[in-house]
């Protein structure tokens, strides 16, 4: 039998723009209401739909919470790969480029941070998903700081296996200290009086600059 087409739309089509819909108002109430005050009609209401919808698609609210928080990774990645691919010219460049990208991402929608960030300590469940998201962001800044040090020819590909796995692990340290850091400032901001809907209070430029310093001499210690 032929597949329905409704307002041009086939199931699977209407059925994916229903999902984008849920995760856009799953991303608006819980950054205004909170994980604790929010409910699936605050959502459902959000999202106009109806609660049969949702529950099709997620079951639960904790499901809905984790799809949100995955599409802010998926857009993070995203960013960084976009970053990346453009070319900056050397390891400082390419650094500050990403830092730039992340930041201005970060700082245009501040619900992200308030939902990833703050919101998933809500729970056992969304900190462990929260702990593996800001890993990924330990990881990304360890590639950004290895050829900050490589260039600065603090890296010895010649050194001995524990030599290297010693410089690695102390650059893996750094790079952690520095996410933290910058999670810190992101979700200060966020968490200020300002609507959620307004952007981060940030002066990008001299942030960017003192980021991309800090990046890199951490990596070249």
């Amino acid at each position: 039998m032929p597949e329905r087409v409704y307002a041009g739309l086939s199931a699977d089509e209407r059925s994916t723009r229903r999902f984008e819909q849920f995760l856009d108002a799953g991303l608006a109430v819980f950054a205004e209401r909170g994980w604790a005050a929010s409910t699936v009609t605050d959502v459902c209401r959000a999202a106009g739909l109806s609660p049969r919808y949702f529950y099709e698609l997620f079951g639960t609210r904790e499901e809905l919470f984790r799809a949100v928080t995955a599409r802010i990774a998926d857009d993070v990645r995203e960013t960084v790969r976009r970053a990346v691919a453009a070319g900056a010219p050397g390891p400082q460049d390419r650094a500050r480029a990403v830092l730039a990208a992340l930041a201005d991402w970060f700082v245009r929608d501040p619900r992200a941070v308030q939902v990833a960030l703050v919101e998933s300590l809500a729970t056992p469940e969304f900190r462990r998903q929260r702990h593996e998201l800001v890993a990924s962001f330990s990881t990304l800044a360890a590639r950004l700081m290895r050829p900050l040090r490589d260039e600065a020819g603090t890296h010895d590909g010649a050194g001995t296996r524990d030599g290297a796995g010693t410089r690695d692990e102390e650059l893996a340290t750094s790079a952690t200290v520095l996410t933290g850091g910058l999670i810190e400032l992101l979700m200060s901001r966020a968490g200020s009086p300002a609507p959620m809907t307004d952007e981060i209070d940030l002066d990008l430029d001299p942030l960017l600059d003192h980021l991309t310093a800090l990046f890199t001499a951490a990596a070249r210690m």
